[in-house]
């Protein structure tokens, strides 16, 4: 009988002792599923964050300017040497308030900053996302939107692994009442009514078929003069084809890493026999939006639609001071 009653001791301290180690075991489990962030980045990869990231390194511009919108400046460990470029950079301003800017973005040198999220772009290839990643960093590489609404995406997207959803929030609500603003403006010009624009950089023509800058156009009731006669990443145009395009207007640069002048490019397209007869030479339609708004492919893209509205038509925007 004793035998009896202490074999069934046992077996209840047994089965309790299962029941304990499976509780741990399920909160265990739980702990190590619980995330603060799961995604999939641009290059295929998932993304996962255990918790709020606290020290964010930038590799290129979108992502600085994005940061410096939504994030507090204590969150932001580095960003790249072009926010301070007032010639690339809208928010030189806000970017003051980041100590730490990146002209070496190499794997080692991100790796002795300690971040728990690295936001990389274009800039950084597949192999160099790779190599951060052998390091043990946690990294989310998103690449240049074709359209703005991708810009939306994206600025949604680093709200999410920062933590700064509602920033990110009003951030778009406040730019999409931009474009709509634009949009009441000049969305009513037909198609065919809308001018031939083309952009130069002072390395040659810019805008390829397709590209964020070609929706910006569009946005602006425009259409993208590159684009029509074919420019890609992979074709090139030539001056020819853009005097036999005769475009409305030429848009000028404004910015030069080597100080070329935007008033020495506006002289010159003046003087060369090429472009005299071009109709946005001869009619004086030689206009600018800042390269800041231009090269954006964070929320200043849709500062570009804006002013490149603007520009083009002036008599729309007549209340805007």
């Amino acid at each position: 009988m004793r035998s009896n009653v202490q074999l069934c001791a046992f077996l209840l301290l047994l089965s309790l002792a299962g029941m304990i180690a499976g509780c741990a075991g399920e909160r265990k489990n739980v702990s190590e599923q619980s995330v603060f962030y799961r995604g999939t980045d641009d290059m295929g990869m998932e993304v996962v964050l255990h918790e709020k990231p606290q020290r964010v390194v930038s590799l290129g511009l979108a992502t600085d300017e994005i940061l410096l919108a939504i994030a507090p400046p204590e969150q932001i460990a580095a960003l790249t040497s072009y926010s301070d470029d007032p010639g690339l950079s809208a928010m030189t301003e806000e970017a003051k308030a980041v100590s730490v800017k990146l002209k070496d973005k190499s794997p080692e040198r991100v790796l002795a900053l300690h971040p728990d999220l690295v936001l990389t772009t274009d800039g950084v290839s597949k192999e160099e996302v790779e190599s951060l990643r052998d390091l043990g960093l946690t990294v989310y590489a998103s690449r240049t939107p074709k359209r703005i609404e991708g810009v939306f995406t994206r600025i949604e997207e680093i709200g999410r692994l920062t933590g700064q959803e509602e920033n990110a929030a009003a951030l778009i609500a406040e730019k999409r009442a931009r474009l709509a603003d634009v949009e009441r403006r000049v969305g009513d010009i037909p198609e065919a009514e809308r001018p031939i624009i083309v952009a130069f950089a002072f390395s040659g023509v810019f805008g390829q078929k397709d590209g964020l800058f070609d929706d910006m156009c569009r946005h602006a009731s425009l259409r993208n003069g590159a684009a029509i006669v074919g420019l890609t990443a992979d074709t090139p145009v030539s001056m020819e084809q853009i005097v036999a395009l005769d475009p409305d207007v030429f848009l000028l640069p404004t910015w030069s890493a080597e100080g070329e002048k935007t008033e020495d490019f506006r002289q010159k397209l003046r003087n060369d026999p090429l472009f005299m007869h071009v109709k946005a030479v001869r009619e004086n339609h030689l206009y600018t939006v800042p390269d800041t708004y231009r090269y954006s492919a964070g929320q200043n893209a849709i500062e570009c639609v804006y002013e490149l509205a603007r520009a083009v038509y002036p008599e729309r925007f007549a209340d805007v001071k």
